[in-house]
């Protein structure tokens, strides 16, 4: 049994899929901004209720409907979803089943789309899933992550949610270990057009950087080295970058051909994260923030 907390406006495929997965002693904690959002006229499942956590301040809407449905949840057990990811028939059982026997278990996204230019940094984009979600407790996932409200701080969690942006990089702080699965490997079909593309991929730089700044530093040296080393041995380097995503393609089970951009995507990267490092301000679900510091957030349109 767990309590589902899924912010969305709208009643999208995804959310359908999680709703056929509910057991008879979970709820679905559905949260939009607005009684005028699409998803508060759906007729939902009876074990879903809606809430409405109104406009942010100080937080991302994101942060914000998190953190309301937490002082709504009834159970132990926490599932964070998003209503954008495609899920197998049995992904809240086998998200429900991890948590029971590792505590906090994060699923490992992977970003795809069928549009240019974000079609280039999809080798980025899986690789950096795989390797910090996979391999540290940097960050988890909040499209897909589970744990037990019992072995964190959930009162300072939900204050902490209400001034900051992201709540998977939060709930990172409040947790001692988080286990990624390769079972659950979902992909996220996002929109690729440029100024998409630049307000995603800055934004995640932002996200780590707030965060984990030095460890963000010294990742972003680590491609910049890359790109020169690169330089200097154009075709050894070239290829092992191409291998190297190939792999984690392959490791993870993700039938795309687009591990062939790893080269423009790793000589990209350093571009990307200065740019996400310094930028004052970025979008986010049509909202624009400035975000100064961890728990200096500034809403600035709608």
């Amino acid at each position: 049994m767990a309590s589902i907390i899924l912010p969305t406006f709208e009643w999208t495929r995804s959310c359908a899929q999680l709703a056929s997965q509910l057991e008879p002693e979970d709820e679905l904690l559905v949260v939009c901004d607005s009684e005028d959002d699409p998803v508060a006229d759906v007729d939902l499942p009876a074990q879903a209720d809606l809430l409405v956590a109104g406009e942010p301040e100080g937080c991302s809407g994101k942060a914000n409907a998190v953190a309301l449905a937490l002082e709504y949840a009834s159970q132990d057990r926490i599932v964070l979803t998003d209503d954008d990811l495609e899920r197998d028939a049995d992904w809240l059982a086998t998200i429900k089943r991890l948590g029971e026997e590792h505590g906090t278990v994060t699923a490992v996204p992977v970003f795809v789309s069928d549009e240019y230019p974000f079609k280039l940094f999809e080798p980025l984009c899986l690789v950096v899933a795989t390797l910090v979600v996979d391999r540290t407790n940097w960050v988890a996932w909040g499209g897909g992550v589970t744990f037990d409200r019992r072995e964190i701080d959930l009162e300072g969690y939900v204050a902490d949610l209400r001034r900051t942006i992201s709540d998977d990089a939060l709930l990172a702080e409040y947790t001692n270990d988080i286990v990624a699965s390769p079972e659950l490997v979902n992909e996220v079909h996002v929109p690729g057009g440029l100024r998409a593309t630049y307000e995603r991929l800055t934004r995640f730089v932002t996200i780590f950087y707030r965060f984990a700044p030095r460890r963000t530093l010294a990742i972003l040296g680590l491609f910049v080295a890359i790109v020169i080393l690169g330089v200097v041995a154009t075709l050894p380097v070239g290829l092992a970058v191409t291998a190297l995503a190939y792999n984690r393609y392959r490791a993870f089970g993700v039938d795309r051909w687009t591990w062939l951009f790893a080269v423009p995507s790793v000589a990209l990267t350093p571009l990307l994260g200065v740019v996400g490092i310094l930028r004052p301000t970025f979008v986010w679900g049509g909202r624009r923030y400035q975000w100064d510091d961890t728990f200096d957030v500034t809403v600035l349109e709608s």
